[in-house]
């Protein structure tokens, strides 16, 4: 890995992965803090979060193309991950990235609704604003649920609330505490 690699920042990380990525004809978005930042309003983030919609047993040539493009990866231990967990970690440079495969059924309709922003002058994959709200519902941290009643707020009447209910409803039933807070949420108190 060069010096210049250690100090990039999250978007130019994400840039060239997916650059890697779209080259090797792996279907992708980026998530997180990035994907946030097209559909809200922009944070800061020390990391790199991507979806790519492959399952475990084809991650060959995602992390060969994750690889060539600067990315640390240790091959086995990241199939590993991504058999038993549905995700797994490389590192470029200094900065975690966070990979994220096909584990529940709301990844494959998350890989249908994916849309195209500009990223460093050039079309990049993001999850849809409601698929992003949906992943943070499910992960559940205190920094999500930020995220997503601040996405909430910002977006207002374009979001698909419908949408992200019926998942949530679908993923974790009516009176699990994601359910809760996204109905308080979605109702805007």
């Amino acid at each position: 890995m060069n010096e210049r690699a250690a100090l990039l920042p999250a978007p130019e990380v994400a840039r060239l992965l997916a650059d890697a990525l779209e080259q090797a004809g792996v279907p992708y978005a980026v998530g997180g803090a990035i994907a946030y930042g097209f559909h809200g309003p922009p944070r800061a983030t020390n990391d790199v979060d991507l979806n790519v919609f492959v399952e475990p047993e084809a991650l060959g040539p995602v992390l060969e193309s994750m690889a060539a493009a600067g990315a640390v990866v240790d091959r086995d231990k990241a199939i590993e991950s991504a058999r038993q967990r549905g995700d797994f970690a490389v590192r470029f440079g200094g900065m975690r990235v966070d990979v994220f495969t096909p584990s529940i059924e709301l990844s494959y309709s998350a890989a249908a609704r994916t849309q195209a922003f500009q990223l460093l002058g050039r079309p990049i994959r993001v999850l849809s604003a409601e698929d992003l709200v949906l992943f943070k519902l499910l992960f559940f941290r205190p920094k999500d649920i930020i995220d997503v009643e601040r996405l909430l707020r910002f977006r207002d009447t374009d979001f698909d609330r419908g949408y992200v209910h019926r998942w949530i409803v679908k993923l974790m039933g009516e009176d699990d505490e994601r359910t809760l807070e996204w109905r308080r949420m979605s109702r805007g108190g």
